[in-house]
């Protein structure tokens, strides 16, 4: 199955928002000064078209983890963080699904992202996803979702447009800091065992202002 994955202008601000803060003051919860990890998770909407072929995931709404606690290359989160605040939402906003979790990957420079591949999953991303009990529960019989965002300041500054440089990534500037944001899909392989993937896995931040070939509206001859 195909996934394609949209995001709200709001949602993504609220990213941006908190991994600036998180890059440039660090911290306050553990004294990290220099660029810290975040966390947090999302909700939004999903379906499969008729065929069963496409996932359309839509990212409506993203939650920083507040009691979190991170540092330069790792972050800390409470299990029961996802559950209070999906308890929240189900009372307040019923529609919305619980879709997963994202964090950030903030680096001094972007030598330094470019040798570390900074906007890839890491092995340990990876495997504390696939052993996070309560984002696969919340998420029912959907797969859960993970987004990382990397996050480093340039030293020169030119005029961008947002970049899709890969199929489940995309990249833009904020004045002068860079970000890259990544979305990979869970999944249960053989014998229910998790797996994640970031195959499959399209990324459309702009569908408004794109139509693909050969669509049509029903109605309209």
């Amino acid at each position: 199955m195909k996934h394609q994955v949209t995001i709200s202008n709001h949602a993504l601000e609220e990213m941006v928002l908190a991994a600036s803060e998180s890059f440039v003051l660090g911290s306050a919860l553990t004294d990290e000064h220099e660029g810290a990890e975040i966390h947090g998770y999302l909700w939004g909407g999903r379906r499969t078209d008729e065929s069963k072929d496409i996932e359309y995931i839509h990212i409506d709404k993203f939650s920083v983890s507040s009691s979190a606690c991170g540092d330069e290359d790792s972050v800390w989160v409470d299990g029961g963080v996802a559950r209070i605040k999906d308890s929240v939402l189900n009372l307040w906003a019923p529609h919305y699904h619980f879709l997963g979790d994202f964090h950030t990957h903030p680096y001094r420079d972007h030598d330094e992202v470019k040798k570390n591949e900074g906007w890839q999953f890491s092995k340990r991303d990876i495997k504390s996803f696939k052993k996070d009990e309560q984002v696969w529960n919340l998420s029912g019989s959907n797969a859960p979702v993970m987004m990382v965002m990397a996050v480093t300041k340039m030293q020169r500054i030119h005029r961008t447009v947002l970049e899709m440089e890969a199929d489940n990534r995309l990249m833009f500037n904020v004045g002068n800091l860079r970000f890259w944001l990544s979305i990979g899909i869970g999944k249960l392989g053989r014998g229910k065992r998790r797996v994640f993937s970031e195959d499959n896995v399209y990324f459309h931040p702009y569908s408004r202002y794109f139509n693909d070939f050969g669509s049509r509206l029903d109605g309209v001859e």
